[in-house]
């Protein structure tokens, strides 16, 4: 099966639901506080199912079904390579809010098939671990100012820094239910 490239996106209608009806009711939804304790629940529920797998299936690629707000190239990665995403994205996205919340432009560009995994590593976990709690640490101390700067999501729209970290727990839910998809089909 021949699986789309790194950042060919979502099918347009999925992209218009997320853009036009999803993002507008979050923000109008979540408090920062609020998407940062939904973002600890996905990281224990994520902490929970990786620990009944076994080591060596960590690592294991299978293919699933797309699942809402991945694109088709995602479809095929093991448990760690979907930690390790999180690990690449969640730093990008941690410096983006923490060059917004000082009203500074963030400069680098943000493309999807930067922060694609390479290395698929057996202790990914711990990684993840680490760089959650540096993230958790952060947040908890930024004070909570929307900022007026932004920057575009390469899928969506322009996000301050209150919609990063909120797009921080939507990325997280979205990549669990991957990693649950994933667990199915490990054989």
């Amino acid at each position: 099966m021949k699986l789309q490239k790194p950042g060919a996106g979502l099918p347009q209608i999925e992209r218009l639901f997320i853009r036009s009806i999803l993002v507008p009711s979050i923000r109008i939804l979540l408090t920062w506080d609020m998407s940062t304790f939904l973002l600890k629940r996905e990281l224990n529920i994520i902490k929970k199912i990786v620990s009944n797998v076994e080591k060596e299936k960590l690592t294991q690629k299978v293919i699933i079904d797309r699942v809402f707000a991945i694109e088709d190239h995602t479809r095929q990665f093991s448990i760690n390579m979907v930690l390790e995403h999180l690990v690449i994205a969640g730093s990008l996205v941690k410096s983006i809010i923490e060059t917004l919340s000082k009203e500074e432009n963030f400069i680098e560009d943000v493309k999807i098939e930067n922060v694609k995994p390479s290395k698929n590593i057996v202790d990914e976990y711990t990684e993840f671990e680490i760089f959650y709690n540096t993230y958790l640490d952060f947040i908890k101390q930024l004070p909570k100012k929307q900022s007026k700067m932004k920057k575009r999501h390469p899928w969506f729209i322009n996000f301050n820094n209150y919609d990063w970290s909120v797009f921080m727990f939507m990325h997280t839910f979205i990549h669990r239910r991957q990693i649950q998809a994933i667990i199915k089909e490990l054989k």
